[in-house]
């Protein structure tokens, strides 16, 4: 079931740059221009109250982490690291016009098999999804609120 998780007053803080390739947010994981799309200002919106609401530190995010599984290049949209380079979280955004689905839950999945993360979230910026995974049991538990990750 989806969690309201507005990014609203994040979208509204994000500081757009016109290049030469039109209009751009900043990339703060990577120091990179991105183009404005719908999703990747989800993207940039969610980095924003990570780091304000959640206290989690720019250097533990990483945007496009490249995965490959099955002969397949895949990237994930942003993964949030422990200190010890652990990954703690992947998170998928879509545009707000996108429905959370479990086609959506599932290619997070994907990536999961690859990264082993123990929780998982997909946001349209609007509404959440967040998992928590228990590789012992191998079970996914669906959970309401924003985790607290062991980042230490």
């Amino acid at each position: 079931m989806p969690i309201h998780f507005h990014l609203l007053p994040f979208a509204q803080e994000l500081k757009i740059t016109n290049r030469e390739k039109g209009p751009c947010y900043l990339d703060l994981t990577r120091k990179v221009y991105l183009s404005v799309t719908p999703e990747e200002g989800v993207r940039q919106s969610l980095i924003a109250k990570l780091i304000r609401d959640y206290n989690i530190p720019i250097g533990l995010m990483r945007t496009e982490f490249e995965i490959k599984k099955n002969g397949l290049k895949k990237r994930t949209d942003l993964i949030i690291f422990n200190n010890n380079g652990e990954p703690q979280m992947i998170i998928e955004t879509k545009a707000p016009s996108v429905k959370l689905t479990q086609k959506t839950m599932d290619q997070v999945a994907f990536y999961n098999n690859v990264i082993f993360a123990p929780w998982l979230l997909i946001s349209n910026g609007i509404m959440a999804m967040i998992y928590h995974i228990d590789f012992e049991t191998k079970t996914s538990t669906e959970v309401l609120e924003f985790p607290l990750l062991k980042l230490r």
